[in-house]
């Protein structure tokens, strides 16, 4: 299991220039976030939210190393407030659980503030899980309302309406 940023994600290499004060959130809804973060991933597909569902966005297509991956993402609407705790994470808190479910290699959750350690505390042992049971390396990370900041920074015409 190995834990990521969007700094290592060959498919958002434009963050890597852009730096932003932090705590100076610009949230956007989550579905035009999630459609960006799409846009940017060349991912076509549609993805519709629905209360038990693994993931809000699943792809093939994002680049680590220069190798394709598929990844889940868990998205945050800015609805949600407050720091990001595995409690508020879908209506039982199991979000991140049902994530882990998906056939993936790479999972992340983004959120538009402060993401609690025991979020990627509980990722890190679902991963260390599945790299165990599946005999691969699985990554996961948190993109955090800063790191999500330099998403929209980095590629504004992938999150226009």
């Amino acid at each position: 299991a190995r834990y990521i940023t969007i700094d290592d994600i060959d498919s958002f290499y434009r963050v890597r220039a852009v730096r932003v004060e932090p705590g100076g959130y610009t949230a956007i809804p989550e579905a035009r976030f999630k459609a960006g973060i799409a846009r940017i991933l060349g991912e076509a597909g549609r993805f519709h939210d629905w209360g038990g569902e693994r993931n809000d966005l699943y792809t093939n297509k994002l680049r680590i190393s220069g190798r394709r991956y598929p990844a889940a993402f868990a998205f945050k609407g800015p609805g949600t407030k407050g720091i990001m705790t595995p409690g508020r994470m879908g209506k039982n808190g199991d979000q991140i659980q049902r994530l882990f479910k998906t056939v993936a290699g790479v999972f992340l959750v983004q959120y538009w503030g402060q993401v609690a350690e025991s979020v990627a505390e509980q990722m890190e042992e679902f991963a260390k899980a599945k790299s165990a049971v599946e005999g691969n390396i699985v990554f996961f990370g948190v993109i955090d309302g800063d790191d999500s900041n330099r998403l929209l920074m980095a590629y504004p015409s992938a999150f226009r309406r």
